[in-house]
């Protein structure tokens, strides 16, 4: 690539890559580099390492889904990619010197909510499709939520496994089934409100104060 190449989509992202894998490595048991939470997030779309611009391509087809629905399954399947313990991924983290065990769906998808948060920043509001992008979740916004709406965010359904001493799930242990919870609450919780966006959640999270 040479500068005159260098399109707005790759600017937004470099800095989305950088700004996702800072604030996903907060696990004691997985911290991990820029350089290496950018490469997870490469395997996003196909359970490989894409090229930059491929995980671009494909992070763009969420601008044409019309359904919460669309968006959930291409999260979903996302996650799958990037946790999948093939050899790539196996060698990937053997390099880095990291465990598999402590890769957890929470965290890869902390890794790809933040990514998305910053490459659409500016379709939060304006477009369709941004309503349906899943906010990054972690013990700031969680511990908010419990205080905001105790009964709602009790966290006591049987599905939440790692619950930490703040009766709050710890995001960096979650499994696919807590995360999904964890969602349809904040869902019910926005609905609730009488608004639109899963992104107005945010309201919440004071990690910026």
């Amino acid at each position: 690539m040479d500068i005159s190449s260098y399109s707005l989509d790759f600017h937004k992202h470099i800095l989305s890559k950088w700004a996702a894998s800072r604030a996903a490595s907060q696990s004691k048991g997985f911290k991990f580099s820029v350089e290496l939470g950018s490469k997870l997030l490469l395997f996003g779309k196909k359970g490989s390492q894409a090229s930059d611009q491929e995980f671009i391509d494909y992070i763009k087809q969420i601008e044409n889904f019309n359904s919460q629905d669309d968006y959930d399954y291409w999260h979903h399947q996302s996650i799958l990619n990037m946790t999948s313990y093939t050899d790539e991924l196996k060698q990937l983290l053997d390099k880095h010197n990291k465990s598999f065990n402590n890769y957890t769906y929470g965290i890869a998808a902390k890794i790809l909510n933040c990514y998305l948060k910053v490459f659409f920043l500016e379709s939060f509001g304006n477009q369709k499709f941004a309503d349906f992008i899943h906010p990054p979740v972690d013990a700031i916004l969680l511990k908010a939520l419990r205080k905001e709406d105790k009964k709602l965010f009790n966290f006591k359904n049987s599905v939440f496994t790692n619950i930490g001493v703040l009766k709050i799930p710890t995001w960096t242990r979650i499994n696919e089934n807590e995360y999904k919870m964890i969602i349809k609450l904040m869902k019910e919780f926005v609905s609730s409100k009488n608004q639109k966006g899963l992104w107005k959640i945010e309201f919440f999270w004071i990690g910026h104060q």
